[in-house]
């Protein structure tokens, strides 16, 4: 594809990572206290009806016993939801790992398949950085699911010695170079948080042969 729609230069660390970055101390801070208490009082709850449920078997109450139950069920499934889009546990596993489960967080919510091509010696980055870089990736998915009309997607990422290259691809309607769309709040996002860990971002469309976005990231060592 060679046409290309916006290019976002590297630049030296910008200031506003510390910003994000103690926001996301408090985002983390925030879900750990939900999983640590909220999360043990819903297991606790959860423990307490099935021990009721055993002993009203037969009882007209075994109904709301159930119902209660299922309303456990979707309980805790929110709050694994907002724990997530606070800041997903797997962060602390690396970006490899991380590219993964948002491939599969994809695949799974829009039915669209995400192959990745992410090598385990992939690091560098701390968690604060990969949280980040998270957040792209999970935009640029979600444009791809709400605007692309795409039927694969791919997500590859390596390392050289200049950084950190991240590849997303979709073969879905593009769009004109020459034309591009506005730039909204999300790709404007994108493009704060690459600034902010030094990094480019670049997207590459041609109407009907998809869209790349390129991420460049410089890592130390």
């Amino acid at each position: 594809m060679a046409t290309m729609q916006a290019h976002f230069p590297a630049t030296s660390i910008d200031p506003r990572l510390q910003e994000e970055r103690i926001r996301d101390q408090e985002r983390s801070r925030i879900a750990r206290d939900l999983h640590d208490e909220l999360g043990a009082h819903l297991t606790g709850i959860g423990m307490a009806l099935g021990q009721l449920r055993e002993q009203i078997n037969d009882h007209p109450a075994a109904e709301q016993a159930d119902y209660a139950q299922t309303l456990l069920h979707r309980a805790n499934d929110a709050l694994h939801a907002v724990i997530d889009g606070l800041r997903p546990p797997i962060v602390e596993f690396g970006l490899a790992d991380t590219l993964q489960w948002a491939a599969r967080e994809f695949t799974r919510h829009s039915g669209i398949p995400c192959s990745v091509q992410a090598p385990a010696e992939l690091d560098g980055l701390d968690e604060s950085a990969v949280l980040m870089v998270l957040r792209i990736v999970r935009e640029a998915l979600s444009n791809v699911s709400r605007h692309a009309q795409a039927r694969q997607v791919s997500l590859s990422a390596r390392r050289d010695g200049k950084g950190i290259h991240l590849q997303i691809a979709d073969d879905g309607r593009g769009f004109d170079g020459t034309h591009p769309p506005r730039l909204g709040h999300g790709l404007g996002n994108m493009r704060h948080r690459a600034q902010a860990l030094g990094g480019g971002l670049q997207i590459f469309s041609t109407p009907g042969q998809g869209t790349v976005v390129v991420l460049t990231l410089p890592v130390a060592g």
